[in-house]
């Protein structure tokens, strides 16, 4: 009796572990690659463009290329005059040292405005992606629907899995549809919360 008992259980389990089988193999998992739909749609490609405007715009307000110019032309006027120069050999010649000292400030101005813009276009490049993030969702979603899909994962968090299907076309061409631009991607977004009312003089409504 009890070994028809095991032999039941067994039975029972081997069921139950071909129909989580079955079940597994039901599921239909998708990919999409966020890096090429940022890179192909529409939108995408005028946000690259508009990063593009402001790194540009930031250089020429900056002037960043006068000052590296300026830094490339002292640095290979200096060379001759200071490479077998020991620090004490500088430091007994004023007027050099002046010019060494000069250029290392430039240096350090180049670096400093340089990391202030690359900053401000990594702070405006996040804000894009962000909202970028919240139009894509939808359109994953629909797409996801239209294909059936039971999962839809990311191809960069993603190492391997078997005969799954990629959406990013799909993806793209939805984005293109609906948010095709900058000014279509403000609409689609959330309003910002309202500011809280200032409160009246005296504590009064």
């Amino acid at each position: 009796m009890k070994v028809r008992n095991l032999a039941l259980i067994a039975t029972l389990f081997i069921g139950l572990g071909n129909t989580v089988g079955v079940a597994m193999a039901q599921t239909k998992v998708f990919v999409i690659n966020e890096q090429r739909i940022r890179a192909e749609t529409k939108l995408g490609k005028e946000m690259d463009s508009k990063l593009n405007e402001v790194a540009t715009a930031g250089v020429d307000q900056l002037g960043l290329k006068t000052l590296k110019t300026e830094i490339d032309t002292e640095a290979a006027a200096l060379k001759p005059q200071t490479q077998s120069l020991t620090k004490e050999a500088l430091a007994a010649n004023p007027t050099l040292k002046a010019r060494v000292e000069g250029l290392n400030k430039k240096a350090a101005e180049l670096m400093q405005k340089q990391n202030a813009l690359n900053q401000g276009l990594e702070k405006s490049d996040n804000g894009l992606n962000a909202a970028f993030m919240q139009v894509m969702a939808p359109a994953v979603e629909s797409v996801a629907k239209e294909a059936g899909a039971d999962v839809v994962v990311s191809f960069a968090s993603t190492w391997y899995i078997k005969d799954a299907t990629d959406l990013s076309a799909k993806v793209i061409a939805r984005l293109d549809a609906t948010v095709p631009t900058l000014a279509a991607l403000q609409a689609a977004l959330p309003p910002p919360p309202a500011a809280p009312k200032a409160a009246a003089p005296g504590g009064g409504q």
